[in-house]
């Protein structure tokens, strides 16, 4: 397996070591990769002073293990992540399935060590987004979140910014609308711009509706409610297990495992339980294989109509005329 490592940051002064590190070079915005390691576009756009993006579509011919070590920890770092193939990000030694059909949204601040894996024949369409941490806390202050909190939620002696979802329906969208695009080269940083603002946008949008739960991560901690996010990933098929549960099998009690969840998916363990419940009913009726009385049963919905007024309410519309949209 061949090891990077590698840093991010706002500057782009990064770039060229990492294309040489992938036996690459820079030409442009352009890392220009030998398909020997993967074949496909990667492209680093500085968006504005404050925030730059690294854009891959790529393919690999090899296994790649990423290692990420920034040097500046002035900013944050937002993955939109659509891959599909065996990929996973590892954090002190747990390891995390990332991608279109997993975890695809990543906030972690620079300071973090992140470890990415890929194997050969990997596909990765990603949006590597670097938001510099004095924007953010401006955004946040002049929007009236967080008055009380914003010092804490920013100093790293008292909280760690890190967690895992799954992108907004919106977000899914703003992206789609951008791979099908047949965008011409003169205009590619104009489209690439622009789907970053509405992928930061979308972002906030939803970060300033949620409470921030502040606090340090330990090693310990996070081994537990990655466990458990796994437990309820299993549970899919079946009924909420119920937080008492949950608690019990990450050996926490039920107020810190509460807490310490919601912190690093931004949601409640049901509120995660259910999304993802959702993800898997989108995925079986694309599938074409199932009806969505035969995906309610499946995936044990009190009713078809109840998954059907749940499926609306998170994709926005009926399952019939989602099927229509893609």
């Amino acid at each position: 397996m061949k090891e990077i490592i590698h840093e991010f940051g706002i500057e782009t002064d990064w770039v060229e070591p990492m294309a040489k590190a992938l036996d690459g070079a820079v030409k442009g915005n352009h890392m220009l990769i030998p398909d020997t390691v993967h074949s496909g576009t990667r492209y680093v756009l500085s968006i504005n002073p404050d925030i730059t993006v690294m854009f891959a579509d790529v393919l690999y011919h090899q296994d790649i293990h990423f290692k990420l070590r920034n040097t500046n920890s002035d900013f944050i770092g937002i993955y939109f992540n659509l891959t599909e193939g065996d990929s996973s990000h590892i954090t002190n030694n747990d390891t995390l399935a990332m991608g279109r059909w997993n975890y695809n949204l990543a906030i972690v601040e620079s300071s973090v060590n992140l470890d990415y894996r890929v194997k050969a024949g990997t596909k990765t369409y990603n949006f590597c987004i670097f938001i510099r941490k004095t924007l953010l806390k401006e955004y946040l202050i002049g929007s009236g979140h967080l008055k009380k909190l914003i010092n804490r939620v920013f100093d790293q002696n008292q909280n760690t910014i890190f967690h895992y979802n799954i992108m907004s329906n919106n977000s899914l969208q703003y992206i789609n609308e951008f791979r099908k695009n047949n965008i011409d080269p003169l205009t590619f940083d104009l489209f690439l711009s622009a789907t970053v603002y509405n992928l930061l946008g979308e972002y906030l949008d939803e970060l300033i509706k949620k409470d921030l739960v502040v606090s340090k991560l330990n090693d310990t901690d996070f081994t537990a409610i990655i466990s458990s996010q796994e437990f309820l990933i299993s549970k899919l098929k079946d009924s909420f297990p119920g937080i008492k549960t949950i608690a019990e099998h990450a050996l926490m009690s039920e107020t810190k495992f509460k807490k310490l969840y919601k912190k690093i998916t931004g949601l409640t363990p049901y509120e995660f339980y259910l999304n993802n419940k959702l993800e898997l009913a989108r995925d079986l009726l694309v599938s074409g294989n199932y009806n969505i009385g035969e995906i309610a049963h499946e995936l044990q919905f009190p009713t078809a109509s109840n998954l059907t007024h749940l499926f609306k309410n998170y994709f926005g519309v009926l399952p019939k005329d989602y099927l229509t949209k893609l």
